[in-house]
Formats: C-alpha cells, sequence, structure tokens
C-alpha cells in the first residue's frame, strides 16, 4: 500500500517522525487559504513556513487541507497518509475529516530535547545552552 505524509505547521520538517517513518514515502505541504485569511500571519511568518515546506516537503499546494491532501492522494496514487500528531484541536478535526475519507496513520511526536528528571527548566537560554547541543 502507497503511503503519502502530509507535513503540517506544527511538524514541517526534514526530521518529521513521519517522514522518518516513510522515507520512501511523498510528502506534501498545504498553505490554508482559509485559515491563513482568518488567522492573521505576518509575511514573515507565511515566508517562514514556505522556507520550511521548501526544505521538507516535495509539494506544496494552496487550499482547504482536507480537500488538497485528498486530491494530492489521488494524483499521486497514494492510498494511506502519514501525518504526525499535534495537539492542535485545529489538527484533531482535520484528521477526524480525513479519516471519513482516507487511512490515516498518526505518527507520535517527538520533543526537541530529553530534559533529565528534576532538570529546573525556568528560562530558555540557561536551559539551551546546557541541552540544545542535542539537537545541533
Amino acid at each position: 500500500m502507497k503511503t503519502g505524509v502530509w507535513l503540517h505547521g506544527d511538524s514541517l520538517s526534514k526530521r518529521d517522525p513521519a517522514l522518518r517513518n516513510y522515507p520512501e514515502a511523498r510528502s506534501v505541504f498545504v498553505f490554508d487559504r482559509p485559515f491563513l485569511e482568518k488567522a492573521g500571519l505576518s509575511f514573515k511568518r507565511i515566508f517562514f513556513l514556505y522556507e520550511c515546506a521548501v526544505e521538507a516537503a516535495e509539494e506544496m499546494r494552496v487550499g482547504e487541507t482536507v480537500e488538497e491532501v485528498v486530491d494530492w492522494m489521488k494524483e499521486q496514487g497514494v492510498e494511506k497518509l502519514a501525518v504526525t500528531e499535534s495537539p492542535s484541536p485545529r489538527w484533531r478535526e482535520m484528521v477526524e475529516r480525513l479519516r471519513q475519507k482516507v487511512e490515516v496513520k498518526v505518527v507520535p511526536a517527538e520533543g526537541m530535547v530529553t530534559v533529565p528528571e528534576g532538570y529546573p527548566v525556568k528560562r530558555f537560554t540557561p536551559f539551551w545552552k546546557d541541552l540544545g547541543r542535542e539537537w545541533s
């Protein structure tokens, strides 16, 4: 069964867990026009998403995410969709809508770094100086 990966704004990286679990899969990112029109994101934020998508996704589309992902799957001959989980209620709603149309495999998200038990995470800069090299 051919699998595709949907990359979303909460997991838009070449290190995305769904991409790593399905290294042979094609990938897509959708600029959700209805969401972007309502969200009022700055040009800098949209451009940042674009730069990440260029690096991580094989294809980018513009439109309503669920419709675009389903159309992309048909065009690519993809039968199953893999996506990295997100805590976003909007993401959950889209996954439920996708599940009504296609088979969806949710891949668990990973933390950026492993925080040792009892480590006092109070401010970002000292935390990152100590633990950030794990990501580099």
